[in-house]
């Protein structure tokens, strides 16, 4: 127990006002009387938890959850392989060597240690992985409200199921916006990343009300595991003295020091990830696959009208969580100019909203601190200054979203009666915000329950994802992929038929949508293929190749064994096949062709030499050498 001379007095309100953040008769609970207090609270998130996310406990492995989880070589190492979880790059585990695919590069280990624990205990188990995610969830979700419990202390004639913590919280769980990160099992990082943040902060807050040194180290420790989640948690550096100054009137020098431990641990990760990534933001190579950076093409000004789209479609979602997909890429979030209104509203919105929190700054408004918290937290993953490598998504607000569920419940607890004070109440709470909290609650239990299913294999969350994101190039090649693994499962010839032609729609879309998509060139290439098997045309399949050996992105997906280039391995097993004898000379002459007319001599020559090898005699082959001076 603290000793007395420890425990901070109690500070008056600055002013008497239900929109000014509780400073009055702060008494933080003790954690003996919290676990034992609010076992009810405690039963209620665990329950709803069950019940909406249950379900994804029968789910495979879908999208990333192969980079760091079924297919990482280190997290199949187990116990032995956390040492080089912790020493390399976080996608090395699964490509096998450090890439530069995104800006930053991405150091990320903690999820990624936990898995291989899991691992070496209960193997490659995808049950166990999603259990992991409820229970991190779960306890998050604790956290969260102990967290503002401190912030917001029960009055003595409160019930605890009518304040702002416990609705707070329960928005938070039910949301629908974190189907995402819960149902899939790499979404893990983020329930870290928020777990070790908030648990940091309730240690600063634990020191600053009691003192006591081991709290100022567990607030440290917390806040180390929190960056080796993800990075966004550095944006507590902010959101920390933020709260101190709110909530507990903490002068800027006291900030300063309780922010110190944080501090510290911030320094030595970036000592970390720099020895190991080998520099912080930038290589100095700029990433320039639209895929990894959407913004690679576009103008400052383009780009930023872009970003502030995707920042009114954030707001949206956290109001009005429909329609959802996992999917964002290009291009079904189009490029923008400031010629498009959406943009405009977006900017002034914001714009008003910092305004607002400005305003409220020195009266240390709830308003206030939500909309910063909100703004901070979102800064990070808003592109605005370093690429994400995708235009949004939305487990990069799950942090974020706890401002939204705390302005609900302050509206709900403290404004909402106060509007309308004639109105009945029950158990101390308003009726009209009884009836305000259960369209949302019902609302938001709905739609998470209706979209968890989604996430339980590839074919199921790509059929949702190019409902919602027709326009998305990934999203459309990841459906034809999904339905070519089912073709290549289907045994009945009619099925098949329509199942590959089908895939095939999908795949043609993407590289549609992005005409220099590798890999989709590549999986449309196969699939021409395949389209072979069923018509016989070999016509068909040759032009349908040159079209796609015009795309030059396309000869850069090679073989990992061999290093050879995929179509050319297929053009090889042609050779000496009867329906391509007469036909392949004229073929390998046009793509010759097509490659000189693109002043590509390089690509001319090679296939130029692998036809001559083959048809050494044929006469349009030997002119195109002339042509090409060999």
């Amino acid at each position: 127990m603290a000793k007395k001379s420890q425990i901070l007095k109690t500070t008056k309100p600055v002013v008497k006002n239900s929109e000014v953040a509780h400073n009055e008769e702060r008494k933080p609970i003790p954690p003996s009387d919290f676990w034992k207090k609010y076992i009810p609270a405690f039963v209620i998130f665990a329950v709803l938890i069950a019940i909406l996310y249950g379900a994804s406990l029968k789910y495979g492995y879908v999208l990333d959850d192969s980079i760091v989880v079924s297919e990482n070589k280190y997290v199949k190492k187990g116990f032995g392989g956390i040492k080089d979880i912790l020493g390399t790059e976080s996608m090395q585990g699964y490509f096998g060597e450090k890439k530069e695919l995104l800006e930053g590069a991405r150091y990320r280990p903690l999820s990624i240690v936990t898995f291989a624990i899991e691992y070496q205990f209960f193997g490659n188990k995808p049950f166990i992985g999603h259990l992991g995610n409820l229970i991190f969830y779960l306890l998050t979700s604790i956290v969260l409200f102990r967290v503002l419990l401190q912030l917001f202390p029960m009055k003595t004639d409160q019930k605890w199921f009518a304040s702002i913590p416990f609705i707070a919280t329960l928005l938070f769980v039910l949301h629908p916006l974190h189907t995402e990160v819960v149902a899939n099992i790499k979404g893990r990082d983020e329930i870290l990343t928020m777990l070790g943040a908030f648990i940091a902060t309730y240690y600063v807050i634990k020191h600053n009300d009691y003192g006591g040194g081991k709290y100022r180290w567990f607030a440290g420790i917390s806040f180390f595991l929190a960056l080796l989640a993800k990075e966004n948690a550095i944006t507590f550096l902010a959101v920390v003295p933020l709260t101190l100054y709110f909530f507990r009137n903490a002068s800027f020098s006291k900030m300063f020091y309780e922010t110190i431990p944080l501090l510290i641990a911030t320094f030595f990760y970036i000592l970390l990830r720099y020895s190991i990534i080998g520099y912080l933001l930038s290589n100095g190579k700029p990433v320039l696959d639209i895929m990894n950076n959407p913004f690679a093409d576009m103008t400052l000004s383009g780009r930023l009208a872009t970003i502030f789209y995707t920042l009114l479609l954030y707001l949206k979602l956290m109001i009005y969580p429909h329609p959802l997909t996992h999917d964002y890429y290009p291009y079904q979030i189009p490029k923008m100019t400031w010629s498009d209104m959406a943009s405009v509203v977006s900017l002034l919105i914001y714009i008003a909203l910092g305004i607002i929190a400005l305003l409220g700054l020195k009266k240390k408004t709830i308003w206030s601190y939500a909309i910063l918290f909100y703004l901070i937290t979102l800064s990070i993953v808003s592109n605005l200054f370093v690429s994400v490598g995708t235009f949004m998504n939305e487990r990069f607000i799950f942090i974020s979203s706890v401002a939204f569920c705390l302005l609900m419940a302050w509206l709900l607890v403290e404004k909402i009666p106060n509007w309308w004070k004639s109105a009945p109440k029950v158990a101390g709470m308003s009726l009209s915000s009884i009836l305000i909290l259960s369209i949302f609650s019902l609302g938001f239990a709905a739609k998470t329950f209706t979209r968890v299913p989604v996430w339980e294999n590839a074919l199921t969350l790509n059929t949702a994802a190019v409902t919602v994101s027709p326009n998305s190039a990934r999203a459309n090649l990841f459906m034809g992929t999904a339905l070519f693994e089912e073709y290549k499962l289907e045994k009945n010839p009619e099925k098949q038929k329509a199942i590959i032609y089908k895939s095939g729609y999908h795949v043609k879309r993407a590289t549609e949508i992005l005409p220099n998509y590798g890999s989709a060139l590549h999986m449309y290439s196969g699939i021409l293929a395949e389209y072979y098997k069923f018509d016989n045309n070999a016509d068909s399949l040759l032009n349908g190749f040159e079209k796609l050996l015009m795309k030059r992105n396309l000869l850069t997906i090679t073989d990992k064994k061999n290093g050879a280039v995929y179509i050319d391995q297929y053009l090889d097993y042609l050779v000496g096949k009867p329906n391509f004898i007469a036909k392949m000379p004229g073929f390998y002459h046009r793509v010759v062709q097509n490659f000189i007319a693109q002043k590509d001599i390089v690509n001319a020559k090679r296939y130029l030499n692998k036809a001559i090898a083959i048809f050494p005699t044929d006469p349009n082959l030997i002119q195109d050498r002339m042509q090409i001076g060999q």
